[in-house]
């Protein structure tokens, strides 16, 4: 996949939604993973507030903290809503498998390659 700064912005978005689609259904304690997502927020948070252009740079953070996040037994992947709220509708199994696949597909695997020369980087805002 190719990374841009319009990716990355997805990212960030796609990362918003499933923590709060997260904290919606765990209103009292939050799982341990989501720590790595509020992370990985914040981390391209401060790439676009910093004026940051290399995303080469960046993106090791952010993998290594998606790899984090699937630790065994605490990682997003062991992660089940439906143990806790057994009368929650099934549908949202699928919206939150959406949501969680929205941010994987930034790390599938093979290697990713980051855009030279955005032009969004010129006139990026961040907002």
């Amino acid at each position: 996949m190719i990374i841009g700064r319009e990716e990355l912005r997805d990212l960030k978005d796609n990362l918003y939604h499933l923590t709060e689609f997260i904290r919606e259904m765990e209103r009292d304690e939050l799982p341990y993973f989501c720590r790595y997502f509020d992370t990985m927020k914040n981390n391209i948070e401060l790439f676009f507030c910093m004026g940051c252009d290399d995303i080469e740079d960046l993106y090791p953070l952010l993998e290594r903290d998606w790899k984090a996040s699937h630790t065994m037994f605490i990682g997003v992947q062991d992660y089940d809503f439906r143990h806790e709220h057994p009368d929650a509708d099934p549908l949202l199994c699928i919206y939150y498998a959406g949501l969680l696949a929205g941010v994987g597909k930034y790390f599938e695997r093979g290697k990713a390659e980051f855009r030279k020369n955005d032009p969004a980087a010129a006139t990026a805002t961040w907002g």
